[in-house]
């Protein structure tokens, strides 16, 4: 009979310790467990995955819980690489791991996750220990990864829990690191996401293992940083600001710490969000604020002068802008004067002037909003007049309105390009600016024009009750004579008086009509030559002598032009002789009226053009304070000073001469 085999084949297992066995039927000895049998019953009921590792680090054995988490069966399973199980980042964790424990250790920890198939990865400790048998190392090792619920949490909450962890940690575009507190409260490194190593330029392998207060933290942070490691150990969570110097500067970020678990080894992640961008624009802020209300105390201070004003905010300009240079300009036709000015460059100082074809204003004015310019050169400016006389790489102005017309600019501006465009805010801080300077600039001639009128009122008065009275009271008692003694010849000096009065009369109404200002509208071009011959007709001196210079054509009301030329003529001719020889002729940006008579000493050159001044005693004294009313409803300027022959020079600038 044959003989029976009681070894009869089965299928085979693979087992932990590299050897196979056959499975066999019952057998006589049953109730004596077989010890090989028993280790892979053990090694399966294990909660935790647990799994074996060749030589060449690829997977070997695994059991049930190991296959669990990764949703594959153990034939996928078998061979698999380090990455096809924890992923790259850390799979380089678990071969450190495997390799310390080959090299002698008898056990390594990476703090890693396992990627199932269909799922957000699993974080887990990770622990390798060595594997031998009967005849020594083998160079397997085994893997435990443990994944331990928290006290009090039910599995399913757990293993959410531990998914939305995971997901953050990897998926989070901020950096992330997986720490854990030592002794002593010392946060050490086990992981990073892929953001750290992107942001921060370090490798995961220079960041596991090290001291994360010192990673980020300068020497002066470094005992903050551990008070808030502390903190996040006590508390469970902390949130604060970091900032960690780089070459372009200080680079700042959101600490958000939470331990997400506690014991002997607590654990958690601290997640780094760069709020640099957010940090500029709280400070560009607060330095927006700080401006507009630097400017609101310099408007607002009522014992201020315009003008001090104006130099106060045109330093606050290029202060808030970074700007060196900053002026405000007048502009008349053809020229450009800096009235007020910041800075040391040269050609933008008070009283420096330049033709407006060779300035930036020029197209500042032909704009409806102001003008900026980044990078002139790059801008198109490199060859243009203006560029090539101040030399400005930036450049931001806008116009200055004066009761609907054009005034000037206020800019500012820098020889270098700028780093960066003007922004909205700036741009509006200078539009700001400008609009109180035409806000105050409209004051200004609203109360000078307010003065003027009440001067011409105040001479009005006094001319009509005084000037007016006196021939009137010779006209009446002359009359009274003729009357009662009815003698005619007394009606000769009534003429006189009349024609007195008439001519005072003519005066006052010049007076107070021609001290209104002029609007656009209201001129014309004029010619200088034609206008001063016109008026040299009426002069009744054969030997006075007039000499016309180059005489300009200019923009102005015809009349009131006429009437001041008579007035500077009929004022040479009283206090000259019958030699008197004037002469009219240009300026760079106006005209002058000179004589050789005997000139008016400095003392006395502001009191001339008072109403009711007068040297002679049949004079009116109002020949010369028309002409001042006259220049300022013009907006022009006068000034009194010594002919070439000692006479009396009068010279009329700002005036808007015509380009033809």
């Amino acid at each position: 009979m044959p003989a029976h085999n009681t070894e009869e084949s089965g299928p085979r297992e693979d087992r932990p310790d590299g050897r196979t066995r056959r499975s066999t039927g019952p057998s006589v000895q049953e109730s004596t467990p077989d010890p090989s049998g028993f280790a892979d019953a053990v090694l399966a009921a294990v909660p935790d995955p647990v799994c074996v590792f060749t030589a060449h680090d690829e997977l070997f054995w695994s059991n049930e819980s190991f296959r669990r988490v990764l949703g594959d069966p153990a034939r996928a399973l078998r061979g698999r690489r380090l990455s096809a199980l924890f992923g790259e980042p850390d799979a380089t964790a678990v071969q450190q791991a495997l390799s310390a424990v080959r090299s002698g250790s008898e056990s390594a920890t990476a703090e890693v996750s396992l990627l199932p198939a269909d799922g957000p990865p699993r974080p887990c400790t990770f622990t390798a220990r060595p594997l031998s048998d009967e005849t020594g190392p083998t160079g397997r090792v085994v893997g435990v990864a443990r994944i331990a619920p928290l006290s009090g949490t039910q599995p399913d909450t757990l293993r959410h829990e531990r998914d939305r962890l995971a997901a953050l940690y990897t998926g989070l575009p901020s950096p992330v690191v997986h720490y854990e507190v030592q002794d002593g409260g010392t946060a050490v490194a086990r992981g990073v996401n892929a953001a750290f190593e992107e942001v921060f330029g370090v490798p995961r392998a220079d960041v596991v293992g090290q001291n994360l207060d010192a990673l980020l933290a300068s020497d002066a942070q470094r005992p903050e940083a551990k008070t808030l490691t502390r903190q996040a150990v006590e508390e469970g969570s902390v949130q604060a600001e970091v900032v960690r110097e780089t070459e372009t500067g200080p680079q700042h970020f959101r600490l958000d710490s939470v331990l997400f678990s506690g014991g002997e080894t607590p654990q958690g992640y601290a997640i780094y969000t760069d709020i640099t961008e957010q940090k500029e624009r709280e400070h560009t802020l607060r330095a927006e604020q700080d401006a507009l209300r630097s400017m609101y105390r310099i408007t607002a201070d009522q014992a201020a002068s315009f003008e001090e004003k104006v130099r106060r905010l045109i330093e606050l300009g290029c202060e808030y802008l970074a700007l060196p240079y900053g002026f405000l300009t007048r502009i008349t036709e053809g020229s450009q004067h800096i009235r007020w000015a910041s800075g040391d460059h040269p050609l933008l100082q008070p009283g420096e002037s330049c033709p407006l074809t060779q300035s930036y204003c020029r197209k500042t004015i032909q704009k409806d909003s102001l003008l900026a310019v980044q990078d002139a050169a790059a801008e198109g400016w490199d060859g243009d007049p203006a560029y090539a006389t101040f030399n400005l790489g930036t450049y931001i102005g806008s116009q200055i309105l004066v009761d609907g017309s054009l005034y000037g600019t206020l800019c500012f501006a820098a020889t270098d390009a700028r780093d960066a465009a003007f922004t909205e805010r700036e741009r509006t801080f200078v539009e700001l600016m400008t609009r109180w300077a035409s806000y105050e600039l409209e004051q200004c001639h609203a109360q000078e024009q307010l003065e003027r009128q009440n001067e011409r009122l105040d001479n009005f008065a006094g001319l009509v009750a005084h000037d007016l009275r006196n021939p009137l009271n010779v006209a009446k008692g002359r009359l009274e004579i003729a009357e009662e003694e009815g003698d005619l010849s007394h009606l000769s000096a009534v003429d006189q008086a009349l024609d007195r009065m008439d001519e005072i009369i003519e005066d006052l109404l010049v007076l107070t009509w021609g001290g209104q200002d002029l609007g656009p509208d209201d001129l014309e071009c004029c010619d200088l030559a034609d206008l001063a011959a016109s008026c040299w007709e009426h002069v009744d001196l054969p030997r006075a002598r007039l000499k016309i210079e180059d005489a300009p054509r200019l923009s102005a009301d015809e009349g009131r032009l006429q009437r001041l030329l008579s007035n500077l003529f009929r004022n040479a001719m009283e206090h000259g002789d019958d030699d008197t020889a004037l002469r009219v002729g240009g300026l760079e940006d106006g005209f002058f009226v000179e004589d050789n008579g005997p000139g008016i000493p400095p003392n006395r050159r502001e009191e001339v053009f008072k109403a009711g001044y007068s040297s002679e005693e049949e004079g009116t004294g109002l020949g010369l304070s028309i002409v001042k009313t006259i220049v300022d409803a013009h907006g022009w300027s006068l000034t009194l000073t010594e002919g070439r022959s000692g006479g009396a020079r009068f010279e009329i600038t700002d005036v808007d001469l015509a380009t033809d």
